[in-house]
């Protein structure tokens, strides 16, 4: 270690004919220079998986039991955890769809989904949900000030709850959900990887999967549109934005990953869909989808 007055530097320099690099530790003393010890360096190779890809299965959960046993840590500091716990005992579990089809729509804020999701709704007679549901939806506030892994695993059990919602309705007509999965996972991710969406998790990372124990829809369509078209339809509702949609306003970087992740979840049945163009174009482009992949 140094002494208070003196000053460490060290000099590179690259050596001819090998990829090898001479380090040189100098060490300035009042003034004086003199050179320490030298050493050999040899870059390392890249790491397959960026560092803060390391903790993404901490906010991304994966089956009903790992987010139930998150709130359980926090049922005593945060009162609300107990109701949606107690929520979540009352949801039947493992059901699955009836014959109806059970559509997901997915995107940002002020992609259109709000006016899609009540289009199919009219078109399909149809029932919509939403995820989180209406039960839960008055301690987003509450949950969305919490730490990543509390936050994230109110929203995965939101998707439960809504799931045993999705089974019942069903039975009955086609589903339309106002987001589910895909966009709980989406947020978690790109919340945790830091720097550029290259960082993200790899294509076929096991974090992107379907859980097992979670209702699947038949068809998820993400609506995207671009940053400019987004802020100006953001502007014209202005509406009051959760604290990670003024982030995705403010943070190209960030609305890229959100994203990204959207196109990596399941291809088979996770479809992107430009929503640009006019409402009524968007609207045939998402029946034409629901004709290919949905029994109607």
């Amino acid at each position: 270690m140094a002494k208070s007055n003196e000053c460490l530097l060290c000099s590179y320099k690259k050596s001819e004919g090998a990829d090898l690099w001479q380090q040189s530790i100098w060490c300035a003393t009042e003034g004086a220079e003199v050179e320490g010890s030298t050493h050999y360096i040899i870059p390392s190779a890249k790491p397959a998986a960026h560092v803060s890809v390391l903790n993404v299965d901490s906010v991304v959960f994966h089956c009903f039991e790992d987010a139930y046993a998150a709130l359980q840590e926090c049922k005593e500091c945060i009162p609300e955890a107990k109701e949606i716990l107690h929520l979540a005992d009352q949801s039947p579990r493992h059901m699955q769809r009836s014959n109806f089809p059970v559509i997901v729509i997915e995107g940002l804020d002020a992609t259109g989904k709000t006016t899609l999701t009540k289009s199919l709704q009219e078109t399909l007679k149809g029932t919509l949900l939403r995820s989180p549901p209406p039960q839960l939806s008055h301690w987003r506030d509450q949950f969305d000030s919490q730490p990543a892994v509390i936050r994230r695993a109110f929203y995965t059990l939101g998707n439960y709850i809504t799931a045993a919602a999705i089974a019942r309705e069903s039975e009955k007509a086609p589903v339309i959900v106002d987001r589910y999965w895909p966009s709980t996972t989406a947020y978690a991710i790109a919340t945790q990887v830091v720097g550029e969406k290259d960082n993200l998790p790899s294509l076929y990372s096991k974090v992107y999967q379907w859980p097992t124990d979670l209702l699947k829809p038949d068809l998820v369509v993400v609506l995207m549109v671009s940053p400019e078209e987004r802020i100006r339809r953001l502007q014209e509702r202005g509406q009051v934005k959760t604290q990670e949609e003024k982030e995705l306003e403010e943070n190209n970087l960030f609305r890229e990953k959100v994203d990204e992740v959207y196109k990596r979840i399941e291809d088979s049945i996770c479809k992107i869909i430009d929503a640009n163009c006019p409402k009524e174009e968007v609207l045939q482009q998402v029946l034409h989808l629901i004709s290919q992949y949905c029994r109607l």
